[in-house]
């Protein structure tokens, strides 16, 4: 659907940059991946102290949200100042997932690569795990104004995705569905619950194309709940 779609309205950039795009994402990736790393200070060794009162924040975050909403994070680690590079504007954030209420429990689903994802798959984690004080500065709650029928076929789209196994997409390509990046899959799964209302949205015009973790909480239809900034 999403290729088709692309294919109709980019066909020439579909056809000319499809494979040698592969290769320039990835060195374009590995270069801001060395180069943060060679040129940010190691990460602040996180406040033990302060824990407990992290998780609390955490914890209180949890009767804000409701299903269908989104979280943000921002990681302390370079692969994470690498991914805040890769946004079009706004370097709040650097990874992004979709949450919802599951057994009274709060849980996030989201694609993640690398050494913390071994298997690559599409990953459903407890909100406490994701936000993680001991490795990320900060987090965000946000939410879309969509209708209770369009939650219910977003849960539906998110855990056919999770059974699947879905996994991460090392060439950041969003002209494929196969596998999909943090933001790629939290934004085609909101667009395909909404019934492709979001399309136009997609940048193709640009690099980085597709879509951005800041892409996603500046859409027009999203608003902040709450941003939760952690005591170092």
């Amino acid at each position: 659907m999403w290729v088709s779609e692309l294919k109709s309205q980019y066909p020439k950039f579909f056809f000319y940059f499809r494979y040698p795009m592969k290769i320039f994402l990835c060195l374009f990736l590995f270069f801001i991946v060395l180069w943060s790393c060679k040129n940010s200070e190691k990460p602040l060794p996180y406040n033990a102290k302060a824990l407990p009162q992290n998780f609390a924040l955490i914890k209180s975050s949890v009767p804000l949200i409701e299903n269908g909403d989104l979280i943000f994070r921002n990681g302390n680690d370079a692969v994470s100042r690498a991914a805040r590079s890769m946004n079009r504007t706004d370097t709040s954030y650097s990874h992004s997932g979709i949450l919802f209420i599951e057994n009274d429990s709060v849980v996030v689903y989201h694609s993640l690569g690398g050494e913390y994802n071994p298997s690559q798959k599409l990953r459903r984690d407890p909100i406490d795990s994701f936000c993680n004080p001991k490795e990320n500065s900060a987090f965000g709650i946000y939410r879309y104004n969509m209708t209770d029928s369009e939650k219910v076929k977003l849960r539906r789209v998110v855990t056919d995705y999770y059974k699947q196994g879905l996994k991460f997409d090392l060439y950041f390509n969003y002209l494929s569905d196969d596998a999909m990046y943090c933001s790629e899959f939290v934004f085609k799964s909101l667009n395909k619950a909404r019934d492709g209302k979001m399309s136009s949205y997609v940048r193709m015009d640009t690099i980085p194309f597709g879509v951005t973790i800041d892409d996603i909480f500046h859409y027009p239809d999203c608003k902040l709940v709450k941003k939760f900034i952690f005591t170092n």
